[in-house]
């Protein structure tokens, strides 16, 4: 069998960079997370997501994944021979969403 890693979540080295709230609306928008490892995220209500490497917002209402409502953390995957990393968001709901987001 191979080897198994996991990665402790530890204080050491990480950063606590709080953003500007974002708004998710009825149209995607998009977020540059490159210096974030992981992003804590407070939604106000559901969310559509996903992570890409273009600064062009799109969001698949059919296939990408939902953000609950409420505060989460999560890794910010790397991509390879890419320096950017943007997080792309849209509402759920008619409503428009409060995105609070800090840096770790």
């Amino acid at each position: 069998m191979g080897e198994k890693s996991s990665e402790i979540a530890t204080a050491a080295r990480k950063s606590w960079s709080v953003q500007s709230v974002a708004t998710s609306a009825s149209s995607a928008a998009a977020i540059d997370v490159s210096s974030a490892g992981i992003l804590g995220l407070h939604c106000s209500a559901e969310i559509y997501f996903n992570f890409s490497q273009s600064s062009s917002a799109a969001v698949s209402t059919a296939n990408d994944l939902k953000l609950g409502q409420g505060l989460t953390f999560m890794a910010v995957p790397k991509f390879t021979n890419q320096n950017s990393t943007y997080f792309h968001h849209q509402r759920v709901s008619s409503s428009d969403v409060t995105v609070r987001v800090v840096f770790c």
